[in-house]
């Protein structure tokens, strides 16, 4: 492996530096409310220097996400990687999906109080990360379906949209309800599995 130049190295640094004081200050005001100036004082940078990095608010913001859920999706390939059967693959990619949006959900919670609008602002969801991890849930379907645990005559796009779906509503539902934190997101997986294979009808 190649080692990084020194330059590269401070850049490297000063975006993750940058990275976590953005998450905070979208966490503690809100997408809406937070300014660069704002993440810039967290970060103890001048605002200029985050200028170089992201040309404005949105970037930033959209940056910060795809940085979170790619390390999601590492996380899931690599678990899902060391078991064959599907069930359990689907298993797993909505309990590590949970556990990630609880242990986020700070962050997260930008979707509740800012109405969901940051995120078809940037437009996530035709960001490079968002379209691996879309293509990676439709080849997850269509092992199901290969497998028997999943229906064939369903389109896997639209099965996959669907289980999207499912945990964005019951993620976004649980903090809604931050008041109630006996309740744990990640023991709602179970739950989130049996809907998706089974839907409210008596198995």
């Amino acid at each position: 492996m190649a080692m990084l130049s020194r330059k590269e190295r401070d850049r490297q640094l000063r975006r993750s530096d940058i990275f976590k004081a953005a998450e905070h200050i979208f966490a503690l005001k809100g997408y809406y409310k937070a300014t660069i100036r704002d993440i810039a004082k967290e970060a103890q940078y001048g605002t200029g220097t985050v200028y170089l990095h992201f040309k404005n608010k949105d970037t930033l913001y959209l940056a910060l996400l795809e940085e979170k859920l790619k390390c999601l999706f590492i996380l899931i390939k690599e678990k899902t990687g060391q078991v064959k059967d599907a069930k359990k693959k689907l298993e797993i990619f909505i309990r590590e999906g949970l556990v990630f949006f609880e242990k986020n959900q700070d962050f997260f919670q930008i979707f509740v109080s800012e109405g969901g609008e940051p995120y078809a602002e940037t437009g996530f969801l035709k960001s490079s990360v968002g379209l691996q991890l879309q293509e990676y849930t439709e080849n997850l379907i269509k092992e199901a379906q290969g497998q028997g645990v999943v229906n064939r005559s369903f389109d896997p796009e639209q099965i996959s949209d669907v289980l999207t779906s499912i945990l964005k509503t019951i993620t976004l539902k649980w903090l809604q309800k931050k008041k109630k934190k006996e309740e744990s997101l990640v023991g709602l997986s179970d739950t989130t599995l049996s809907l998706f294979l089974y839907g409210a009808a008596h198995k």
